[in-house]
């Protein structure tokens, strides 16, 4: 690990992803980060998600979440999700923010799932709605709302649909009630009565 730590920043960003990919995980949270900041989208695209969730929030941080394929953020466990910031969760695309685990997607924190545009929030799947906390669910905008898909209403628990307010109970669409099952739409009626 310190002989990874001793490359320069130079020589550290000239290993070619396949070399990247082999570099012990012990060594990577002990990396500056302005080396791990250097790296190339090709470069991370070499690191494994065991690798990335080895890296410590400073680390996570200098890294373009862009960069990331959806099969690295799938592979990122709830600490590595926790420790991307509010702006890298905010830069993610639809596809990384479907590709998020659900057993990830409660270390969004509510401000990072009130700050999602409808677009993030119509790819979030039905085990990922599932998956939520009511408390960070009632944390979606009724913009979020309303970009569900009806396959993602599924995920919803008559508990989820219970705690939102009337505005945001307001914003499901014709289409996502039709879709909703019989106790969801109970309580649904019930919030809005």
């Amino acid at each position: 690990s310190t002989e990874v730590q001793a490359l320069p920043t130079p020589q550290l960003t000239g290993l070619p992803a396949t070399q990247i990919g082999k570099l012990p995980t012990t060594a990577l949270p002990d990396l500056p980060t302005t080396q791990v900041g250097q790296l190339t989208a090709t470069q991370i695209h070499g690191l494994t998600s065991t690798q990335l969730n080895a890296f410590d929030a400073a680390e996570l941080d200098a890294i373009d979440v862009s960069y990331f394929a959806t099969s690295q953020i799938a592979g990122l466990d709830a600490t590595a999700i926790d420790n991307l910031t509010t702006t890298q969760i905010g830069a993610l695309s639809a596809a990384q923010i479907g590709a998020i685990a659900s057993s990830a997607i409660n270390s969004l924190t509510t401000t990072e799932l009130n700050a999602l545009t409808s677009t993030q929030a119509a790819a979030l799947t039905s085990s990922q709605i599932g998956a939520l906390t009511t408390t960070n669910f009632t944390s979606l905008t009724t913009d979020s709302l309303s970009a569900l898909t009806t396959t993602a209403i599924a995920g919803l628990t008559t508990d989820d649909i219970s705690a939102l307010t009337t505005t945001q109970g307001s914003a499901f669409t014709t289409p996502q009630i039709q879709a909703m099952s019989v106790d969801q739409v109970v309580a649904l009626v019930t919030l809005l009565s």
